[in-house]
């Protein structure tokens, strides 16, 4: 079985992709589908099922439990809470299956949704687990749990107020050596539903010229209803070497990425029914390193050309000479 820790990374990322993946696998159980969108009407109730399917080598009791999820931070990661309040109560699923080796059960599900329930989104996970849930108040149940997300959107006035709170390059850098460049956006949601903002960062030269276009969305990741959450994009796909690295390092990479001069990269994005926000940031690129090899190649040509010449001259000149005697 996998760790607790381990699964809560895992519907981490489901979260970041915008729950895309269909099935969520671990050692020694599966449960499928990793998540459930459903709409309904307050008062309404809504069925469901998921999959469970016992992958140990030995008949297994897992025990059911629901809990609410919220956003943790900036990250999309999800914090998963015990609640007796809102989508974890209207939620209705037997306490416990046994499975044997191998076995596999459909589990039923409810969603009963209080007829004074305001519009929006309601968050929660059917969770499953070897050890059965703590019954005294405060108590910890500690065991491996892995589940199925349940994301309901209750129909009505749907409140949508968010937007685009910033827009920078990482470290608030200006002046850079070469790329990769990084970009970090946040994105504020007050609404009563989750945003999946969506657009792209356009990249454009010192004559305006298009050189990059970037999903600004790429793991359709959601804001959270009363949260904050921040996206980090980069243009350029190698790494750079470390500020520490052989000097002649820096210039092979310079060389082999270059890029020189006054950039613009413009953030459109597009989210809610039809609202838009656009933020734009300059930034210059300065290769220092290779143009110090390359300006110091051209200095020690012109003194060549230069002694040359002058050596040219004193050859004509003697030249002249002997041809005047």
């Amino acid at each position: 079985m996998i760790s607790q820790k381990t699964f809560k990374k895992t519907l981490s990322a489901l979260v970041g992709v915008g729950f895309a993946l269909s099935i969520l696998t671990a050692q020694a159980l599966t449960v499928s589908p990793a998540k459930a969108e459903l709409t309904g009407d307050p008062g309404e109730t809504i069925s469901g099922t998921f999959l469970v399917i016992n992958e140990n080598d030995a008949d297994q009791t897992y025990y059911t439990s629901v809990k609410k999820f919220e956003a943790q931070g900036e990250t999309g990661t999800p914090n998963f809470l015990p609640s007796k309040e809102g989508l974890p109560s209207w939620i209705a699923v037997q306490e416990k299956v046994t499975l044997k080796k191998g076995e596999r059960a459909t589990i039923p599900y409810t969603v009963t949704i209080p007829k004074e329930a305001e519009a929006g989104g309601n968050f929660a996970a059917i969770f499953l687990s070897t050890v059965p849930p703590s019954a005294g108040e405060g108590e910890v149940s500690v065991g491996a749990e892995l589940g199925m997300l349940v994301l309901l959107k209750v129909t009505g006035d749907i409140k949508e107020d968010g937007g685009l709170l910033s827009f920078v390059i990482k470290g608030d850098a200006k002046t850079i050596t070469s790329i990769p460049v990084e970009f970090r956006y946040r994105f504020g949601n007050k609404g009563s539903d989750r945003v999946v903002p969506a657009g792209f960062v356009t990249i454009t030269n010192t004559f305006g010229g298009e050189i990059a276009k970037i999903d600004a969305n790429t793991s359709k990741g959601s804001v959270l209803p009363n949260s904050v959450r921040g996206y980090d994009l980069r243009y350029g796909d190698k790494d750079a070497p470390a500020v520490s690295a052989p000097f002649f390092d820096q210039v092979k990479f310079q060389k082999d990425n270059f890029a020189f001069g006054m950039y613009k990269a413009t953030l459109d994005l597009s989210f809610g029914n039809k609202s838009s926000a656009s933020k734009s940031v300059s930034y210059f690129v300065l290769p220092w390193q290779l143009l110090s090899v390359i300006g110091g190649g051209l200095l020690v040509a012109l003194l060549v050309l230069v002694a040359l010449l002058k050596q040219y001259n004193r050859w004509i000149i003697k030249q002249a000479r002997a041809a005047a005697k």
